[in-house]
């Protein structure tokens, strides 16, 4: 079973992704601001997630084999 320092973590890394996605998603861009891939909504929103679905990754292959 993982310890609670782990849970700790974990429920820190959902808050503070939640709360960067919130963020990327409110962000609001003008189209003459907008220059490559900084401010680029599908951009900003993938290199949020993507992180967050590798942290997901592994805590699911850190879990124990039931």
């Amino acid at each position: 079973m993982p310890s609670i320092g782990f849970w700790l973590a974990a429920a820190v890394l959902v808050i503070v992704q939640a709360a960067v996605i919130v963020t990327a998603l409110r962000m609001r861009v003008r189209p003459a601001e907008a220059r490559g891939l900084v401010g680029a909504r599908p951009a900003e929103v993938v290199w949020t997630l993507l992180p967050a679905l590798l942290l997901a990754a592994l805590i699911v292959m850190s879990l124990p084999a039931r």
